[in-house]
C-alpha cells in the first residue's frame, strides 16, 4: 500500500495538471491503492483536471494549460494560440524517436528547439534518423524486423500504411488519446472539422496526427498564370478575362515589341514547365479541373476528366495556341532552372505569361527593391470560356497532411508521447520549430505592428525564411504544427515593400476564389486498404503518364485532337488500360471512409 504521503503527492500532481489520469491510474495500481482509493482521488481532483482547457468532448486531462494575456491578435482570429503549460511529466521519460535525416534541422538531439521542448514537456528524446532518399524502405524494415521506436514523425504513411499497420496492432489508435489529453489538437479540430475525418481510417481509428498548414494562396496553385503587367500597359490592353482575349494578348506580344527593345520576336508570349501541368488552367474554361491525378466527384460518384467532350474541347483550345507559336513545345519538357534562367534574363524582360505556382518558379524573387522584377507580375483571372463556363480549382483539402506522426505498440507511455506531440501545436512551439529562437530569429510583434493581412501582428521575423541563419535551428517543418491562414498572415511585414507572398495572397483572392468549384466535387483524400492501393497504384501510375504524355501530343499537334477517329483511339487506350477498374477501387475506397 502507497503511503499518505505517497498519496497526497499524487493528489497533488492531479490537481496541478502534471499528471492525467491515466498515469494516475496506473501509478497508483503499481503503488497498490485500492479501486476506492483511486476513485475516490479522482473525484477529489475532478476540478483541477476541468480546468486544465477547453475540450471538443468535455473536459482535457492533459498538461495544466493557461492562454497568455501578452500576446496580440488580430481582430477574428483563428489559428494556434500562445499558452502557459505544467510539465507532461515530472518523472524520467525517454521516448525513442525515428526522424528523416535534415540538413537545415542538423543534429535532431542538439536542436534549439528540441531543447526548448524538452524543458517544456519533460520529456527526453533519443533521436534515430534514416535518410531522406530511402526514408519508406528502411522504415518498412524496422517494422518487418519487429524494431519499433515510440515514435515515428515525419515519414509520411500513407492512408493505406497507417490502416495496414494500425490494424495489425503495430501503430497505436489514439482516439482516446485526443479525447483525454489534446488540449491543442481539439482546438485544430474544432476549428477546422475536415480534420478529423481526413485523418479517421475507415475502421474509425485514427492512426496519426496530423500537420495543419492552412496555405490560402497554395489551394490555387494548380490554376495560378503570371502576366507581365507592363507589357499590358505599353500596348494599351487590358488584363484577359476569356480565352479569346487572352489568345489577343499573347498575339501582341508576340508582334508589337512589348519590352521596347526595338526588336520583335525576342520575347516569349507565354510558357510553362514540366512541373506544372498546362492544363490545369485552360481547362477551367471548360470543366473542373483538379490537374493530376484528375479525380472528381459526379454526384457522389467517382469520376474522370480526361475522357470528357469538354477536356477535349480545352485541347483543341491549347492546341490552337501551339499553332500559332503562342505555346512552346518545352513547356511540357523543360525543368524550373531553365524557366528562371529565361524570366532572370539580364536586360529587358522577354516572359510575358507564365503558368506557374508562384513568382518565385520563375524569376528571382529575393530581390527586396521597390523596382524588383517579380512585383511586375501579376496573376490572369481563370479565363472565362466559349460558354461562360469560369471554374478554378481549389484544393478544400490541401490544409491536412496525415501520416505526420504515429504512435507504435512499443511505447511504454503513449499518454506522455501524445502529450509531447500535442504541445507541438502551441503557438510559441509552432513559431520556435518553424522560425528558430524566440530572441535570435523572431520575436512577439508589438501593439500597432501590422502583418500580411493588414491588422494587428502577431510575430516578427528577423531571420527570413529559408535563409542559412535558421540552419540547424528549426525542424524545418518536420513535425505536427499548426499554422492556420490567420497565423501565417500574422507576421510582420513592411508595407511599402511586402514580400512575394502579400501580392500572391492577395492576387489569389481577387483572381482564383470567386471562380472556386463547388467543395461537393472535389474527391477527398481515401484510405485505401492494402489490397486496393497494391491494385490502384500500378494502374494509376499507367494511366496517368498516358494522360500526361497525350496532353503534350494533342496540343502540340503531333495527334490530331479535331480527328474523331485518333480521339477515339484514346478513349479506347484508356479502356484497355482498366479505368473502369481503378475507378471502382476508388468509388470503394470513397464509400467506407466518406458515406
Amino acid at each position: 500500500m502507497p503511503t499518505d504521503r505517497e498519496t497526497n503527492d499524487l493528489v497533488r500532481r492531479v490537481a496541478r495538471g502534471e499528471m492525467s489520469r491515466r498515469a494516475f491510474v496506473t501509478r497508483a495500481v503499481a503503488l497498490g491503492l485500492s479501486a476506492t482509493g483511486i476513485a475516490s482521488v479522482l473525484a477529489a481532483c475532478s476540478g483541477g483536471d476541468d480546468a486544465t482547457g477547453s475540450s471538443l468532448s468535455g473536459a482535457v486531462k492533459g498538461p495544466a494549460t493557461t492562454p497568455r494575456a501578452d500576446v496580440l491578435y488580430p481582430d477574428g482570429y483563428v489559428g494556434p494560440i500562445a499558452s502557459t503549460k505544467s510539465k507532461v511529466t515530472t518523472d524520467p521519460v525517454t521516448l525513442k524517436v525515428v526522424v528523416p535525416a535534415d540538413p537545415l534541422v542538423g543534429d535532431w538531439s542538439k536542436n534549439p528547439f528540441t531543447t526548448w521542448l524538452e524543458q517544456r514537456t519533460g520529456v527526453h528524446i533519443e533521436w534515430q534518423t534514416v535518410t531522406a532518399e530511402d526514408t519508406i524502405t528502411k522504415v518498412n524494415a524496422m517494422i518487418a524486423a519487429n524494431e519499433l521506436p515510440d515514435i515515428f514523425m515525419s515519414i509520411g504513411f500513407t492512408p493505406a500504411q497507417e490502416l495496414l499497420y494500425g490494424s495489425q496492432g503495430l501503430f497505436q489508435p489514439l482516439n482516446n488519446y485526443i479525447d483525454d489529453y489534446g488540449v491543442e489538437l481539439q482546438r485544430v479540430l474544432k476549428e477546422y472539422p475536415d480534420a478529423k475525418s481526413l485523418i479517421t481510417s475507415t475502421d474509425k481509428n485514427i492512426y496519426s496526427l496530423p500537420n495543419l498548414n492552412d496555405c490560402f494562396h497554395c489551394s490555387a496553385g494548380a490554376d495560378r498564370t503570371w502576366i507581365f503587367k507592363p507589357w499590358l500597359d505599353k500596348l494599351g490592353l487590358k488584363m484577359p478575362q476569356t480565352l479569346d482575349e487572352f489568345e489577343q494578348v499573347l498575339q501582341a506580344f508576340k508582334s508589337g515589341d512589348p519590352n521596347g527593345d526595338g526588336k520583335t520576336g525576342d520575347e516569349v508570349p507565354f510558357m510553362g514547365y514540366s512541373w506544372e501541368g498546362m492544363d490545369t488552367y485552360f481547362m477551367g474554361a471548360f470543366m473542373y479541373n483538379p490537374g493530376t491525378p484528375w479525380l472528381v466527384l459526379n454526384d457522389g460518384n467517382v469520376d474522370v476528366t480526361f475522357d470528357k467532350p469538354q477536356w477535349r474541347e480545352g485541347l483543341k483550345y491549347m492546341n490552337k495556341l501551339a499553332k500559332q507559336g503562342l505555346l512552346p513545345k518545352v513547356s511540357f519538357t523543360q525543368d524550373e532552372d531553365a524557366l528562371k534562367r529565361l524570366g532572370n534574363k539580364a536586360g529587358a524582360p522577354v516572359l510575358g505569361s507564365v503558368r506557374a505556382f508562384y513568382q518565385g518558379s520563375f524569376v528571382n524573387i529575393e530581390d527586396k527593391g521597390a523596382n524588383a522584377r517579380w512585383r511586375s507580375y501579376e496573376t490572369v483571372p481563370q479565363l472565362a470560356g466559349p460558354d461562360g463556363t469560369r471554374v478554378a480549382a481549389w484544393n478544400y483539402y490541401g490544409a491536412v497532411t496525415t501520416g505526420t506522426m504515429v504512435i507504435t505498440k512499443a511505447c511504454k507511455h503513449p499518454e506522455i508521447a501524445f502529450m509531447w506531440a500535442d504541445a507541438q501545436y502551441e503557438l510559441e512551439a509552432v513559431l520556435r520549430s518553424t522560425s528558430g529562437v524566440l530572441g535570435q530569429d523572431w520575436n512577439w510583434a508589438k501593439k500597432g505592428e501590422i502583418g500580411l493581412s493588414g491588422k494587428q501582428a502577431i510575430w516578427t521575423s528577423t531571420s527570413d525564411y529559408g535563409s542559412s541563419k535558421l540552419d540547424g535551428k528549426t525542424w524545418n517543418q518536420k513535425s505536427v504544427q499548426y499554422r492556420s491562414t490567420d497565423f501565417r498572415m500574422a507576421q510582420t511585414v513592411d508595407q511599402k515593400n511586402p514580400p512575394f507572398e502579400k501580392p500572391l495572397h492577395e492576387f489569389t483572392a481577387r483572381d482564383y476564389y470567386a471562380y472556386k468549384q463547388d467543395k461537393g466535387l472535389q474527391l477527398p483524400p481515401l484510405g485505401l486498404s492494402e489490397d486496393q492501393a497494391a491494385q490502384a497504384g500500378e494502374m494509376s501510375t499507367t494511366i496517368n503518364n498516358y494522360v500526361s504524355q497525350m496532353v503534350a501530343k494533342f496540343s502540340l499537334g503531333d495527334v490530331d485532337v479535331n480527328d474523331d477517329k485518333q480521339w477515339d483511339g484514346y478513349l479506347a487506350t484508356l479502356d484497355k488500360m482498366g479505368l473502369k477498374n481503378y475507378l471502382a477501387i476508388q468509388q470503394d475506397a470513397y464509400q467506407k471512409k466518406y458515406k
